[in-house]
This record gives structure tokens, sequence and C-alpha cells, in this order.
């Protein structure tokens, strides 16, 4: 599934009239937000899903594949907000969620016997459901401004893998399910009338190597195949 940025872009620019009707200099917006203990609230975004790839550093030199090359894509993620107050500038946050997007793998592979050269594309498609948990320091309350970092580390299970089909797919890479991350990003919130509004970047890098080994030339030539992901999220609390 692909979402385009601009798609969000549009939705932002909708948001900020809004953002700037509510905000009256000096007044504060939901004065005792930040003194709940829990509260909750959702979030929209798009990923641009990838991966860090790894090619052995010593290669048979009658190696038929000649380079192979990763793409990311961009694909669209929700997920729930659960925020728990540990103090006056750090929360801890749970955002389980669902992720969906794929990924490109492109083989440039040389057959000997008729002097040609093969382009083959496989794609890495995923459903992930995400259990990060993060937390969030945040810099005291401008009026109705915040800015924030946040850091913490994610499970995810890919309910599109296809790691236990036997046979070799020639169009799709197979990945294992179970995939764990580190994570770290940033973002600035508002406290409008009504909830407080949030755009969020947020990075994670993948820490086990993700590839099913079948001994084909497309596994066999990686060395590691690692998850990448840039998420940009909306957020309403």
């Amino acid at each position: 599934m692909r979402v385009r940025p601009v798609i969000f872009i549009a939705l932002l620019a909708l948001l900020l009239p809004i953002m700037a009707k509510s905000q009256t200099p000096g007044i504060e917006n939901l004065p005792r937000f930040d003194k709940r203990l829990v509260h909750f609230g959702f979030t929209i975004g798009f990923n641009h899903m990838d991966f860090r790839l790894k090619r052995p550093e010593t290669q048979n030199p009658d190696d038929s594949v000649l380079s192979i090359l990763n793409e990311g894509q961009y694909g669209f993620q929700i997920a729930i907000v659960s925020d728990l107050r540990i103090g006056n500038n750090m929360n801890l946050r749970f955002v389980p969620g669902l992720s969906f997007g794929d990924r490109k793998v492109y083989y440039d592979i040389y057959h000997p016997s008729t002097g040609k050269i093969a382009y083959i594309t496989k794609t890495a498609e995923s459903t992930f459901l995400d259990f990060p948990l993060y937390f969030k320091y945040k810099t005291n309350r401008i009026t109705n401004f915040r800015a924030y970092v946040l850091f913490g580390g994610k499970y995810s299970l890919d309910l599109a893998s296809q790691s236990k089909k036997k046979q070799e797919d020639e169009a799709n890479l197979k990945l294992l399910p179970h995939d764990y991350s580190f994570d770290i990003g940033t973002g600035v919130e508002w406290y409008l009338e009504y909830f407080k509004f949030g755009i969020e970047l947020r990075t994670s890098f993948g820490i086990p190597d993700m590839l099913k080994r079948e001994n084909t030339i497309y596994t066999n030539n990686i060395e590691s195949l690692r998850s990448k992901m840039v998420w940009l999220c909306f957020t309403f609390e």
C-alpha cells in the first residue's frame, strides 16, 4: 500500500488555520492537560520503509550476481497513543499500531551461457503489528507550544511474512516475521482549544537480520538485511 506524502501535506494545510484560530496570545489552552497521570490519543502518518543491506566482503569471482540495490517505498501507519506522566518533563509512551508498506531489492545477474544480464526485482511486502515503548523528554511549555525528543525500542510482527512458504517465490523476497529495533525521534506539539496536536519525525533501526535463508543466489549474496524506517506522524491527544 502506497500513500503519497502530498496527502499529509494537504492535511497539515487544513489543520494550520484551525491551529492559528485557537491560539490567543498569552492565554494557555488546556492548562491542566499535563497534570494528568495518564492520557490517550491516536496518531496517523506515513512511513518510508527501507533496508540496510550488506553484501559479503569476500565474494566468489565466478559469482553471477553483479550488484544488489535496495529501494525504500512509502506506506501508511495508524496507532493508538497511551501516555504515562513520570515527571514534569518526562513521559513514558506505548504506541501500538499497524504499519503498511513494502521495499524493493534489485539484482543484476550475469548469465555466462548467453552473455546477457538479467535485471530482477524482488518485493518485500510487510504489514507490521508494532509494539513500541518510548521515553519522551519534553521542554517546558511556552504558552501553547512544546518541543520534545523521544527514544526507545520496538518489537514488530510482520503479519504479511511469507517465511513459512516452502516454494521459491519469483516476485517476493521472504522475510522473517519477528523484528525489533532502536527508535529515536523528535517532534513539536501545540495545545489547541479541545486537544493537543503534534508533528513527529522518527527513525527506526532494525537489529536482527530479517532475510530468510533459502540457499539461492538471491539470499547467499546478502550477508545481512536489516530494516530501516522513517515515520512522519500527526498525533491527536
